[in-house]
């Protein structure tokens, strides 16, 4: 090979290279809309749905969820997955960046939160005491308002309490049955596990129906 030729090669490497490192700098920026909706297609659609709607009644619907709330629980799920023994969104996320983390979060926090596929069959159904647990607890039981913590109309405060509002109804009874068991620990506190520890499977439906009614 002669000499102007390695040369030309050589420049075709080093460019070749210049363009893959933009490439990744560029897709490591937290505004780019192409690389996040790939991100989401890949890892997150197939259980949470691409716009966040969940079409699957065991897991969450994120749209519309608080965005600090979201990351937050991404980086709990990181520890997690550190761990010997971790669940499948352990396993997921401990091989996301913090970048990534957010990008996914303030993703799923811009969308819009649609009623769930058996949204319909909850709204026609009375309620059967959701509302009063919802603001008012169950004060015999020890049980604080839910409303206290996750809003009036839950929608979520802060980056500790995520929005309730429209969620699977399926998912939040679940959830609860695992904070009330000790096997949900997501909250540092105990909060979630000192309430659910006093609420049978009834005031757990009631109160899991109410919240996937509202909007």
């Amino acid at each position: 090979m002669t000499a102007i030729r390695m040369l030309r090669l050589c420049c075709w490497i080093a460019a070749a290279l210049i363009g893959v490192t933009a490439a990744r700098a560029q897709d490591a920026m937290p505004d780019q809309p192409v690389a996040t909706h790939q991100l989401v297609t890949q890892v997150c659609a197939a259980c949470h749905g691409i716009d966040g709607n969940s079409p699957h009644p065991r897991y969450p619907s994120l749209a519309g969820q608080l965005q600090p709330y979201l990351e937050g629980q991404l980086h709990a799920f990181a520890a997690q997955g550190q761990q010997r023994v971790s669940g499948v969104m352990g396993a997921i996320a401990v091989n996301l960046s913090a970048d990534e983390m957010s990008r996914v979060a303030t993703y799923f926090s811009r969308q819009p939160l649609r009623p769930s596929p058996g949204a319909s069959a909850i709204a026609g159904a009375p309620d059967s005491g959701g509302a009063r647990i919802f603001f008012q607890g169950l004060p015999d039981k020890g049980v604080d308002a839910c409303a206290s913590c996750h809003g009036v109309r839950a929608e979520g405060l802060s980056s500790l309490f995520p929005r309730l509002a429209g969620q699977h109804s399926d998912y939040l009874a679940e959830q609860l049955r695992y904070f009330r068991a000790g096997r949900r620990t997501t909250d540092s506190n105990a909060m979630m596990r000192k309430v659910a520890e006093n609420m049978s499977d009834a005031d757990i439906d009631s109160v899991s129906q109410y919240l996937a009614r509202l909007r």
